[in-house]
């Protein structure tokens, strides 16, 4: 087990907060996270290595099962970051009305493919998952607030994963000339 285990405050099934301090993370650490995503309800759980929702810095460990669904969104006022650990997936951008603009497969950087991103604010995006569980390090600047995040009405809400993965199935994707950023 990790020595950093017991620096761990466990908000909910699907949070985890460190103190703040120094902390390294190894596979015992993914796989608490992919065991407590086995059982939440959203089926994802990460690890904020910052202290709590006001640190200015924010950096999370997350995992996401297959099943999981992420509703399009948009930050507003801040950007965000993905760097891919394991696993695959797609991120999907969307203009204003819904319409999917680009598709770019992410793959663990010793895969050869796209491994990061840096999402500018106000942009839709999702993922599309390709493998059972992905693993990535997402950034960006706190505080936290769930206002500076807008859903469209066109993409159904998070909790219904079975209309989230029903609409994402049945998106018409661009062709594979703009899979490149």
């Amino acid at each position: 087990m990790n020595q950093f285990h017991t620096r761990l405050k466990h908000i909910s099934p699907e949070i985890i907060y460190s103190d703040g301090g120094f902390l390294a993370a190894d596979h015992s650490i993914v796989d608490l996270l992919k065991d407590k995503a086995g059982k939440s309800a959203r089926r994802r759980c990460r690890l904020c290595f910052h202290a709590d929702e006001h640190a200015a810095q924010q950096e999370m460990l997350i995992v996401m099962h297959r099943s999981s669904y992420v509703r399009p969104h948009r930050h507003i006022g801040k950007l965000e970051t993905m760097t891919l650990i394991e696993g695959a997936c797609d991120a999907l951008l969307f203009d204003e009305t819904g319409a999917v603009t680009q598709v770019i497969p992410m793959t663990p950087a010793a895969e050869g493919g796209n491994f990061f991103y840096r999402m500018p604010d106000r942009i839709f995006h999702t993922l599309i998952f390709r493998s059972e569980w992905i693993v990535f390090l997402e950034t960006t600047i706190g505080p936290f607030s769930r206002d500076m995040t807008e859903t469209p009405e066109w993409a159904p809400p998070e909790t219904d994963a079975a209309a989230g993965h029903a609409y994402l199935s049945g998106l018409a994707l661009p062709g594979p000339s703009s899979a490149h950023l």
